[in-house]
């Protein structure tokens, strides 16, 4: 149990260090984590996604506790959320002092101008790849082996519309989801 403590702790210090852009920065690491370790399933990893966006907090903390406690219960889940946000909370607070003597420097604007579309396309490629596992019910992305769920894809269409052009709440579209899941499991 020793040895699952210090891996949850190594996984999201590192995902605390690295995963910059928030919380969702974070999904290609709990990709990596679910192929790496099977801590969770690929199904497991899109219901850890919606529970972070409707519990309060932020997401990548809200992922690192949910991921701590199925995988290794309430001390696992303090572990994880710690690890998680030790480093940042370090970087912040050092940044916060040195930021003003640097914010001018060249290098560093140039250095976060390719950490943005860096961090858009992990971001993307995780995206990409947990939308096709959702709407193919496989957690292979051979396209000979899917078998897609025409439910799935249905409800990301009807729902996709209001988030991406009539920038709806959030919460209003989970919860739309949610419904909508229900409605479409008769069927």
């Amino acid at each position: 149990m020793l040895k699952l403590y210090f891996l949850l702790s190594y996984e999201f210090l590192k995902i605390g260090i690295f995963a910059l852009g928030g919380g969702y920065a974070a999904l290609p690491f709990l990709y990596y984590i679910q192929k790496q370790y099977n801590w969770f399933t690929v199904d497991e990893l899109t219901n850890m996604i919606a529970v972070s966006n409707i519990t309060p907090g932020p997401i990548g903390i809200n992922m690192a506790t949910y991921t701590g406690y199925t995988t290794a219960g309430i001390i696992g889940s303090i572990l994880s959320t710690f690890a998680i946000v030790f480093a940042p909370f370090i970087f912040t607070i050092t940044i916060i002092k040195i930021f003003n003597k640097f914010k001018s420097c060249s290098i560093i604007n140039d250095i976060f101008l390719g950490l943005r579309p860096a961090s858009c396309a992990l971001l993307t490629s995780i995206g990409l790849q947990l939308f096709i596992q959702t709407v193919s019910n496989s957690e292979n992305l051979s396209f000979s082996s899917m078998h897609f769920d025409y439910r799935a894809i249905i409800l990301f269409l009807i729902l996709i519309v209001p988030f991406s052009f009539i920038k709806k709440n959030p919460l209003l579209v989970i919860i739309a989801g949610a419904i909508g899941g229900i409605i479409l499991k008769s069927f």
